[in-house]
């Protein structure tokens, strides 16, 4: 049998390594347009001040590495059209040359596009995004001389890049709709953050930009009734699903412009698997679809659409379960499952139980249902932020209830720790 899987992202490479795990003898080519080899995401931004660093690379997702494991992958390769009768794919490559590529089995992990406001001015020179570390190195040779920046958009993404201009010297400007990362933070954990921020970069919040000002460069934004001066713009503003291959392949679309998937992350067409930005998956709280770009979730689907793909019957619980982490503005920032915000959007009431651990620093937020079951958890923490979020995890997936199950030990456990820790044992 021979698996094709299109997209070497998280998704794409934990789809490949699941398969190979359960079939010793399918034949796997992994395809991606990509120009270099795999490297972390969201640390991409990294490539801003390192546009030539290696670093970033994952060792085990390395051509290399990956061969080893009997896991081809052909690079700078785009897949142009499809037959899915034929179970063929026509692709081309970064010299012109065309070929045809059959498959038994087919997963796309297509990943997303990012999103730029529509505003006048966005096509001038200067006015940036980041999807990939090449992207980053890219603009990062273009920033060397940028005095200031404006950035559009509070998310991890945003934060992370603005954490590394304000550390490359540059003056960040902010620009946030309503609050730090609204949808993933409570109110109070997103104050949190924000106090966290180091003075280099400033936030403005309560306004939405309206057009980039410029008239063959950027020389900044309309914000408000604001007109901000910056030597570079940059848009990060999320990701929309990148659906051209499955519409080429007649594959269901969903109303949120993903592709439509079941448990097992098959499309609507026998054989032809879907995983990362590019799906819907279906929330089992709220019981309806929802977009989840996250590196982590992609893994998780990548698992389960290679398994099953090679005749695996396991169907994983954790496929939908949202898990996002990175060091921002020397914070570990985490977000598991629900917010207060994105339960309400279905109906869900929640109460929000706020703790904190003053030897780390860290600042916790966990929403459960009215009965006292945990859906969601936030972290903020100065170190060992990864911790206390596997505690929230297990407890999720569990479906344990906080009373039940506490998070953390009782105040004075942790003080008489603490003291211990200073001091040595207090009997």
């Amino acid at each position: 049998m021979k698996l094709v899987i299109v997209g070497y992202g998280p998704g794409g490479v934990a789809a490949a390594t699941a398969a190979r795990a359960f079939d010793r003898d399918v034949e796997i080519l992994l395809i991606t347009d990509e120009t270099i080899q795999a490297h972390r995401k969201p640390g991409s931004s990294l490539a801003l001040e390192f546009p030539d660093s290696e670093k970033l690379f994952i060792a085990d997702w390395s051509y290399d590495a990956l061969h080893e494991k009997r896991i081809e992958v052909s690079p700078r390769v785009r897949v142009i059209s499809a037959d899915t009768a034929e179970r063929t794919l026509q692709t081309v490559d970064s010299k012109g040359k065309s070929s045809t590529i059959s498959y038994d089995k087919l997963i796309l992990a297509t990943g997303g596009e990012p999103t730029v406001p529509e505003m006048p001015g966005v096509e001038l020179l200067g006015v940036h995004t980041i999807q990939t570390m090449v992207d980053a190195s890219r603009i990062g040779e273009t920033l060397r001389d940028a005095e200031t920046v404006i950035i559009v958009g509070a998310g991890f993404s945003g934060l992370e890049t603005a954490d590394r201009l304000s550390e490359m010297g540059k003056d960040v400007h902010l620009i946030v709709r309503s609050r730090l990362m609204r949808r993933l933070l409570e109110e109070p954990m997103s104050d949190e953050l924000e106090s966290r921020i180091p003075p280099g970069v400033i936030v403005h919040k309560g306004s939405s930009p309206e057009r980039v000002i410029g008239k063959d460069r950027v020389k900044g934004l309309i914000v408000g009734s604001e007109e901000m001066l910056a030597d570079a713009v940059l848009f990060m503003t999320g990701v929309s699903p990148n659906t051209e291959l499955a519409k080429t392949l007649g594959l269901k679309i969903g109303s949120l412009g993903g592709i439509v998937v079941g448990p097992t992350m098959e499309t609507s067409a026998d054989g032809i698997y879907a995983v990362g930005d590019c799906v819907e998956l279906m929330d089992s709280l709220l019981g309806k679809p929802m977009l989840l770009p996250v590196g982590s979730a992609a893994a998780r689907a990548g698992r389960q659409a290679g398994v099953t793909a090679v005749g695996g019957k396991k169907v994983y619980s954790d496929t939908a379960l949202k898990l996002q982490y990175d060091r921002i503005f020397n914070t570990d920032i985490v977000c598991i499952g629900h917010s207060s915000t994105t339960a309400s959007g279905a109906g869900i009431g929640t109460k929000i139980h706020y703790l904190d651990d003053p030897a780390e620093f860290a600042k916790i937020a966990l929403a459960t249902t009215k009965d006292g079951r945990l859906i969601g958890g936030q972290v903020l923490s100065a170190r060992m932020g990864a911790p206390i979020a596997y505690q929230i995890l297990e407890r999720i997936e569990s479906g344990a209830k906080i009373s039940e199950k506490p998070l953390l030990k009782p105040r004075h456990e942790r003080i008489k720790d603490l003291l211990e820790n200073m001091l040595g044992p207090i009997g």
